[in-house]
């Protein structure tokens, strides 16, 4: 792929300024060379390079690739008089996803393989998803975006549906072949599949897990895994002719380390919607988040993943999780939840716990009515909101 084609399928803008970005070269050819891209305001300079963009702010950028051990750049409170707490907090929350990708998909994220604490929960956000994306797909094209989008789980599960001879395994297992097979209205109609997350390594496995499932061939095209902060992330106006899909879901929101960074994620969100698109955000129950929680759901493959678990008297009356490695999990109540909506300014939404969720069928090889039921609603809370 050449860089003017780069240049054409450029859909990010400047996270500093949100302004325009330039390949510095249009003319090279992009064989496994890292490029660089520059703002054409504000100078800063951004990558791409193995098929994904680094959108990482420049400090915070120089903050991870700093050498040095978790432990001093912790003492060193991440250059304290560079960053903001907000920035601080991310900066422990990218560290502390380091040299965990691989890991995490087979253990939590794989369609088949991942501990079942952690599948169940995610196969109903998987049929929930797709069930909205089946109405919306007939009429319109969308532009689908995973706010915190890890190894990416969605940019496969999507991509699944738009190439034919794509995730064969998938689509050739009784278990996930409805949900993976190939769609011609998808094809069609969705446009782009975009996936952000913070952590680079998550990014990186997740474009090497797309070569390898078959997708190779859409990125950058109509796949764009990116690594950047989803609360200063910008589109390109050549978007908002399409409708907007914005998810933030299996607990993303809660990982955000502090209230203000939640708020600032959904703002983010909705703005990304606009001028008409629709925000889908899936948390856990904080009832069952001593019982449950601590207990079952991170049992041996989750803490294998994400560290065992530190949790102090006060984190547990907060519902807060935290762990060796430095993960960060805030549990919520269905109120929790809509106060964080009505902060971030986003109306006509509706809140669902298990009182309102409701069964989907359709798909009961890869999820059972009665697995929805008695696995998944007691600790689900979900928010959609239609943007305009």
């Amino acid at each position: 792929m050449m860089t003017s084609q780069l240049q054409k399928n450029l859909i990010v803008k400047c996270p500093t300024c949100s302004s325009s970005l330039k390949f510095k070269n249009e003319n090279s050819s992009l064989e496994h060379e890292e490029l660089d891209l520059r703002c054409t305001r504000c100078n800063s300079i951004y990558s791409f390079k193995n098929g994904y963009l680094n959108m990482l702010p420049p400090k915070i950028r120089k903050e991870i690739c700093t050498r040095g051990i978790l432990e001093r750049k912790i003492k060193d409170k991440f250059h304290v008089n560079q960053l903001s707490k907000n920035e601080q907090d991310l900066v422990k929350g990218i560290i502390a996803s380091k040299y965990m990708a691989k890991q995490y998909f087979k253990n939590v994220v794989h369609p088949t393989q991942a501990a079942w604490s952690a599948r169940s929960y995610e196969r109903f956000e998987d049929i929930f998803i797709i069930s909205y994306l089946d109405n919306l797909l007939k009429n319109k094209e969308v532009t689908f975006i995973d706010a915190g989008s890890g190894p990416g789980r969605y940019l496969i599960l999507l991509g699944s549906k738009i190439g034919i001879n794509s995730c064969k395994e998938l689509k050739r297992n009784s278990e996930t072949s409805t949900l993976y097979k190939y769609d011609k209205m998808y094809d069609k109609n969705l446009h782009n599949i975009i996936g952000i997350d913070y952590s680079e390594e998550m990014v990186s496995h997740s474009t090497r897990l797309l070569k390898k499932y078959g997708l190779g061939q859409y990125l950058y095209d109509r796949i764009f895994p990116i690594t950047g902060i989803v609360q200063n992330f910008h589109l390109n106006q050549q978007l908002d002719r399409t409708y907007k899909v914005i998810v933030c879901t299996f607990q993303t929101l809660g990982n955000q380390e502090n209230a203000d960074l939640q708020v600032q994620l959904l703002e983010s969100m909705k703005r990304l919607a606009l001028p008409h698109g629709t925000i889908i955000v899936s948390v856990f129950n904080k009832k069952l988040f001593k019982d449950f929680g601590l207990k079952t759901f991170y049992g041996r493959e989750v803490r294998q993943t994400v560290g065992e678990i530190i949790n102090s008297k006060q984190d547990e009356d907060n519902s807060i999780l935290r762990t060796k490695k430095g993960i960060y999990s805030k549990w919520f109540s269905k109120h929790d939840l809509e106060q964080l909506f009505k902060k971030a300014k986003i109306s006509n939404y509706k809140i669902m716990d298990e009182n309102s969720l409701q069964t989907i069928k359709g798909y009961e090889q890869y999820l059972k009515v009665e697995e929805q039921h008695k696995d998944i609603f007691p600790r689900a809370i979900v928010g959609l909101a239609e943007v305009s």
